[in-house]
């Protein structure tokens, strides 16, 4: 599940920034408190509270700089002193502080009001970069079937809806194979074709323009995403 904090002492602000990020998530296809959660935080002594006890208890936060009695940038700086590898984005009304916040390693730096498509370009990165779910969930048969990640070998498009193969069961998916990619997400899984997306762990050999898995299937490499493949799979077995 991708977890997301939201830290920001101005409650209309807090709620407007956590509705942006749940159309964008919902617009993956994502469902809160399914693949996602975001919690809302007026202080930032609660924030750190939490953290203090689970430094990877979120994967995304967004701060506020001016916060009630507290410099964002420097409460950032305390977080990760502590461990914390979650991506911030900061908020804010002012340009001035763009470049005090490098050293605390920030995905992006937005103005307030926000623009909503520079904060969805961010998150779709941040997914892809830095979240790796263990368990996903997929609509099968009208229900929510949750898999391990790690037991899907790859998934295709078929017709109008898509196959989720595991070892011994194919799943078929009531949903547009672009919507079940926004689910695979993370370094183990690679589009190597147009139709095919494959999970890099059940790869044992790239064979030119076909790669060869550990249950005995062969999937072939589209020559338009020939290079990006090959270079995903020696990234991936490094």
């Amino acid at each position: 599940m991708y977890h997301v904090a939201i830290c920001e002492d101005e409650p209309l602000a807090a709620q407007q920034n956590e509705s942006a990020a749940c159309r964008i998530l919902e617009a993956k296809k994502l469902r809160r408190d399914t693949d996602y959660t975001v919690s809302c935080f007026t202080s930032h002594v609660r924030l750190m509270e939490q953290i203090q006890k689970q430094p990877d208890a979120f994967h995304l936060l967004l701060l506020d700089i001016e916060l009630e009695g507290e410099n964002g940038i420097a409460f950032a700086a305390r977080l990760r002193e502590m461990g914390a590898t979650c991506s911030i984005i900061y908020i804010t009304a002012y340009r001035d502080y763009v470049f005090d916040c490098f050293d605390t390693r920030p995905l992006h730096y937005l103005l307030k009001p926000i623009d909503e498509e520079k904060l969805a370009r961010a998150i779709a990165w941040d997914l892809k970069e830095n979240y790796h779910p263990e368990q996903i969930s997929l609509p099968v048969d009208g229900c929510w079937r949750t898999v391990a990640a790690h037991d899907i070998l790859y998934a295709e498009a078929t017709s109008h809806k898509s196959a989720v193969h595991l070892r011994g069961e194919t799943l078929y998916i009531s949903q547009n194979f672009s919507s079940l990619l926004s689910r695979l997400n993370g370094a183990r899984f690679c589009r190597c074709h147009f139709s095919i997306v494959v999970n890099l762990e059940h790869v044992y050999r790239m064979n030119g323009s076909t790669l060869a898995l550990d249950d005995g299937t062969e999937l072939p490499v589209s020559r338009s995403r020939l290079k990006e493949t090959k270079k995903q799979y020696i990234a991936f077995i490094r």
